[in-house]
């Protein structure tokens, strides 16, 4: 996904998608109105399921997709193949004039989304990462070039188990327009049923030095106040970032430095910080969560790699925002650490010691020992 701190190099150089456009080709590409940004590890059936939910979306507004599969040749041919077999909802197509360059190391393959509405064109477009450049990583090797192609005003980024509403996309745009927002997020509810709110966004938490998710298991049925929920929200749920193009010239792309988990936050910080932070609660994202790296709903089920980065990286967050409370954090992480005692989850224990000796060491990007372990037998 993301370097460490010893790497040469920056993430920013690691790929070739970064570059612009293929030698001898027209440079002028013009994508359609929002760019979905999906970045996927070797999870083809989540992306097939979130596609077929994006086929039945609202005509407008018109939108292209563009997957970044982190998990390497094999994550390429399984998602490959899923994609271009009978009763997907994609169709292969050829010649299609590259937005970016593409070379040997960042292959990329092209589909048709085949849409409910027969007069919307839907693009697919899937470029293996050169390695695992982690979620801001693979989302940033899509943005870098995007800066520089006409024709889009915004930025949908969805995670790979998502199944968005037919209305979601509107809605998100909607709501960035009338309230004058640049960055914007949606009702996330749990795959089924979805009568109860799973976040309408993430709020940071100093004195507890946590992040927590706002109105969780609230009922769905129930529309807040928006000028009172946004005034609560630090940042909206990473599984649904809805961000014009404006705000990403203003505030910059995605830290690459957390390699996963904490970058949507900080992001959202951002943004919340010139004002232009919003919530769209008829935008309704199911999303099922934890089906890449073991991001499990109880303490004990987490696997090590969760937990690591979040203890490394909660660090990093507040020595980035809230440099004074970083003492306070540091015995709240070891209090954290300590409870996983009460769950008899003692291999968390040792990851999140390991994670918050990491964060006070200044270590970032991509943990290649815990990468190691974690993909072990």
């Amino acid at each position: 996904m993301a370097h460490t701190q010893a790497d040469e190099g920056t993430v920013q150089d690691a790929c070739p998608v970064a570059t612009f456009f293929t030698p001898n080709r027209p440079p002028q590409v013009t994508l359609q109105a929002v760019a979905i940004i999906i970045v996927g590890f070797r999870n083809a059936g989540d992306i097939v399921g979130c596609l077929r939910s994006l086929a039945a979306a609202t005509a407008q507004p018109p939108f292209e997709v563009l997957i970044a599969e982190n998990g390497g040749a094999e994550g390429m041919a399984a998602l490959h193949d899923a994609l271009a077999e009978v009763g997907s909802p994609c169709q292969p197509i050829a010649d299609l004039q590259p937005i970016v360059g593409v070379t040997d190391r960042c292959p990329e393959i092209d589909f048709r989304l085949q849409r409910e509405d027969p007069a919307a064109t839907t693009f697919v477009r899937v470029a293996e990462m050169p390695e695992n450049l982690g979620y801001a990583g693979a989302i940033n090797a899509w943005l870098r070039p995007l800066l520089n192609v006409p024709g889009w005003q915004a930025v949908w980024i969805l995670n790979p188990d998502t199944e968005p509403a037919p209305s979601a996309l509107f809605e998100l745009a909607e709501h960035a327009a009338r309230r004058n927002r640049g960055m914007v997020g949606s009702r996330i509810t749990s795959s089924a049923p979805a009568d109860r709110v799973r976040s309408r966004g993430l709020q940071w938490r100093k004195f507890t030095a946590r992040t927590t998710t706002i109105d969780f298991e609230a009922a769905s049925a129930i529309e807040p106040d928006p000028d009172a929920l946004e005034a609560r929200l630090d940042a909206p749920s990473g599984a649904s970032v809805y961000i014009t193009r404006d705000l990403i010239n203003r505030i910059g792309l995605m830290d690459e430095r957390y390699f996963l988990y904490f970058e949507d936050l900080e992001w959202g910080c951002r943004a919340k910080a010139i004002g232009t932070l919003g919530y769209a609660h008829r935008s309704v994202v199911p999303h099922k969560g934890g089906t890449t790296i073991g991001s499990a709903s109880t303490r004990a089920g987490r696997s090590r790699l969760a937990v690591y980065l979040e203890f490394r990286n909660r660090i990093l967050f507040v020595r980035d925002r809230h440099r004074l409370w970083l003492p306070w954090t540091v015995v709240m992480q070891m209090v954290y650490i300590a409870t996983f005692i009460t769950t008899g989850s003692f291999v968390n224990i040792v990851a999140g010691a390991r994670g918050l000796l990491a964060g006070l060491r200044g270590e970032i990007g991509r943990p290649d020992q815990m990468l190691k372990s974690h993909s072990a037998p």
